[in-house]
């Protein structure tokens, strides 16, 4: 059971940063 929460979080993290970064760049694109 633990082992899932962790593996979902740990694509939630992942997912995160995927999306943070692209906003990032889309953002240093804009200015």
């Amino acid at each position: 059971m633990f082992g899932v929460i962790a593996y979902i979080g740990f694509l939630a993290l992942f997912f995160g940063l995927a999306v943070g970064l692209l906003f990032g760049l889309r953002a240093v694109k804009l200015i």
